[in-house]
């Protein structure tokens, strides 16, 4: 069992390190802001619509996917009374702010896309499997894994300490200090928001 144990435990590491690895270097990037230099690119297009099909931003969204391939999620979406609206279709990495007047055959959509630091600032902020786009869904799914597999290495690792008479003592220890640090550093977030 311990032999079993001590493998899931490596293997559960070595196979969660790359989903690791881009929250490490994103929270870096949060942590410390002045490090780093963001240098979006922008660009600006009028992109071609049917105004039969584009009554609604949903509407408007949907064609633009099938016709120019804009993926992301529909969000910030705004109407004016100048029977015009606006909306973001964001994905990691990238957003792209549509305007379209109602009845127009063009839609006006400016791009903006951030360096590789952005892009890990949007993989660090995504979640769930409810996007249409189908990346981002794997992403979720594999954060989903991501999350099981520390919950597995954190139980093997337990077992692990316990097998090992010597270092009872020292895991038990290093263990209760862990929970505790983690329950004041909650308490302390909550606290404060």
């Amino acid at each position: 069992m311990y032999r079993l144990m001590r493998n899931t435990h490596l293997v559960l590491g070595l196979v969660f390190a790359l989903a690791l690895g881009v929250y490490l270097l994103s929270s870096v990037r949060i942590a410390h802001q002045s490090w780093f230099t963001p240098n979006p690119t922008t660009s600006e297009t009028s992109l071609a619509v049917d105004p039969d099909q584009a009554g609604t931003p949903r509407d408007l969204r949907r064609q633009l996917r099938q016709r120019h391939g804009l993926r992301g999620d529909l969000v910030q979406v705004r109407t004016d009374e100048s029977a015009s609206y606006s909306f973001v279709v964001r994905r990691p990495g990238s957003s792209s702010h549509v305007h379209y007047e109602l009845g127009a055959s063009k839609a006006t959509v400016s791009e903006e896309r951030a360096g590789v630091t952005g892009l890990l600032l949007g993989l660090h902020f995504s979640y769930g499997v409810f996007h249409e786009d189908i990346a981002a869904n794997l992403w979720g799914a594999v954060l989903f894994l991501t999350s099981l597999g520390l919950l597995a290495i954190g139980a093997t690792g337990i077992y692990l300490w316990f097998k090992t008479q010597e270092e009872r003592l020292a895991g038990c220890v290093l263990l209760a200090a862990s929970l505790g640090f983690a329950a004041t550093m909650l308490i302390g977030i909550r606290i404060n928001t």
